[in-house]
């Protein structure tokens, strides 16, 4: 791009530091605006996929990441008693999983080492489309782009008057790692359902297994915290002995989120993340689609040398289909967990099984799972 854009953004999760990094490297000046005193990420593991790995390369992030994470072999879906329902074997792409925190630690110092600021203890109270904000101290300033990275109850979104819906879904999950031991097999991610509740679990460090216990937020065992052992186990009998290595004092339930808005900016303000297009976590799509749309933009960008109002509106008409479509299936996917009647929880099964071994429903499951990206990998 001609010219070094002034570009502000506020939070610094996943989408915030993706978009400083990518845009600090095309020598842009980039302040991000974190409300917390420290850097921090909440959860525990992560997916990365096709899009998400692709956005790690551009940063020149891909070895370092490799190097702490898990490469994903095989993915299954099983019932309350154990029955694989759908396989999808994965060793041929590139798919990881890993420590949230330590992919939030690599963006942060990509960031740093392109020049970008990233300041503490800074929390943005108001911006406009004309790219002015205002911090809670009372400094004002103006920018040549202002970014709304701050999560599902984004000041940037509501004040450019961009927010469509914010709504609280019925269900919610329990992130945490649990001990990793010699009998969990390497690259394997399961998703066990039993009744409206699922519990997946994947390794994502030498030392972890990523686990996360979902179910409708109505059933108070199911968000218990501590993790109520018993009623996950009466749920999946089978996975007593890894229940029981849930530790006693991590976790939290969060209920799920779904943000519609109106548009994805105004004037020289955008919104990214969560932000957007807040989505269950069933697809492991949030912060992988956060990530490619933050790549994206500096691109775009890039691409409109210095039109920052035509790269914003080019940026929205490539990536926007995309993000909605797999926001949309995330959504379709949880509802058939806790909006299915218990006299159909065979027929729920059966629906799985057969559709991951349709073609065209394979082949789009695929897509959706990457992100919106490449060919369906192999269904058996």
């Amino acid at each position: 791009m001609s010219g070094r854009l002034r570009i502000e953004i506020a939070g610094a999760g996943i989408a915030g530091l993706t978009a400083a990094a990518a845009l600090a490297q095309r020598g842009h000046s980039v302040r991000v605006h974190e409300s917390s005193g420290e850097l921090r990420e909440i959860g525990a593991g992560i997916y990365l996929k096709r899009n998400s790995v692709e956005v790690l390369k551009k940063l020149g992030l891909f070895d370092a990441l490799t190097r702490r994470a898990e490469r994903l072999l095989c993915g299954e879906i099983r019932d309350e008693r154990n029955r694989v329902l759908l396989r999808r074997v994965t060793a041929a792409e590139e798919a990881f999983t890993v420590l949230r925190q330590t992919l939030h630690e690599l963006l942060a110092e990509a960031a740093r080492a392109a020049g970008a600021e990233i300041v503490t203890n800074s929390k943005l109270i108001a911006a406009s489309g004309d790219g002015e904000i205002t911090l809670a101290g009372g400094e004002r300033a103006k920018a040549d782009l202002v970014i709304g990275a701050e999560g599902v109850n984004s000041v940037v979104r509501d004040a450019l008057g961009l927010t469509r819906s914010n709504e609280k879904l019925p269900d919610g999950a329990i992130r945490l790692l649990i001990p990793r031991t010699n009998a969990d097999q390497p690259g394997l991610s399961v998703e066990n359902w039993s009744g409206p509740c699922r519990l997946g679990m994947v390794p994502c460090s030498p030392a972890d297994i990523y686990m996360f216990l979902i179910g409708p937020q109505a059933e108070r065992r199911a968000g218990a915290v501590p993790v109520d052992k018993a009623y996950w186990t009466q749920l999946y009998p089978h996975l007593a002995d890894i229940i029981a290595r849930i530790p006693p004092d991590v976790g939290r339930f969060g209920r799920h989120a779904y943000v519609t808005v109106s548009a994805w900016s105004r004037g020289r303000a955008a919104i990214l993340g969560d932000a957007v297009h807040a989505q269950p976590p069933n697809l492991g799509q949030g912060a992988g689609m956060s990530m490619a749309n933050a790549a994206a933009l500096a691109e775009t960008l890039d691409a409109h040398a210095g039109n920052v109002e035509a790269g914003l509106a080019a940026w929205e008409a490539t990536r926007r289909p995309v993000s909605e479509a797999v926001q949309r299936w995330s959504y379709r996917y949880g509802v058939l967990g806790y909006q299915c009647p218990a006299p159909l929880y065979g027929a729920r099964a059966a629906a799985i099984k057969a559709l991951g071994r349709i073609g065209p429903t394979g082949r789009h499951w695929g897509w959706l799972w990457r992100g919106g990206m490449g060919p369906a990998s192999a269904v058996s």
